[in-house]
């Protein structure tokens, strides 16, 4: 059975691991694109925001045809920044999530661990 500290230490370990993951890759990405991420919280958020526009359009009496031409500007976003945005919070993310368990399991396991008396002889 493996130490209470180590199987606590672990989970730990991956969960701060993969949010400041995630931090860093989205202020990469808006340092690289210099827009927000396209994480599934900014896409819920423009979809409100839309959803928002549209409501207040019809209810500033435009006609169905500018209603419709309001438009999710998520819905632009090339394929290929999709593919690398997921590439990068997948696998680099997983990866991240990885190492930090083992360092945590092998760091503290380390720590927990007996060791023998020193010789004094």
């Amino acid at each position: 059975m493996a130490n209470p500290i180590v199987s606590i230490a672990v989970p730990v370990a991956g969960i701060v691991a993969a949010a400041v993951g995630n931090k860093a890759a989205a202020a990469g990405w808006g340092a690289l694109f210099g827009e927000d991420a396209p994480t599934v919280k900014a896409q819920k958020s423009a979809q409100k925001d839309v959803a928002k526009r549209r409501k207040q359009a019809k209810k500033d009496g435009l006609s169905k045809s500018e209603i419709a031409a309001i438009k999710d500007p998520e819905d632009d976003q090339p394929l290929w920044k999709i593919l690398l945005w997921a590439t990068i919070s997948g696998v680099i993310l997983q990866g991240l999530r990885v190492a930090a368990k083992r360092g945590a399991k092998s760091g503290a396991e380390r720590l927990t661990s007996r060791r023998p008396r020193p010789n004094r002889g």
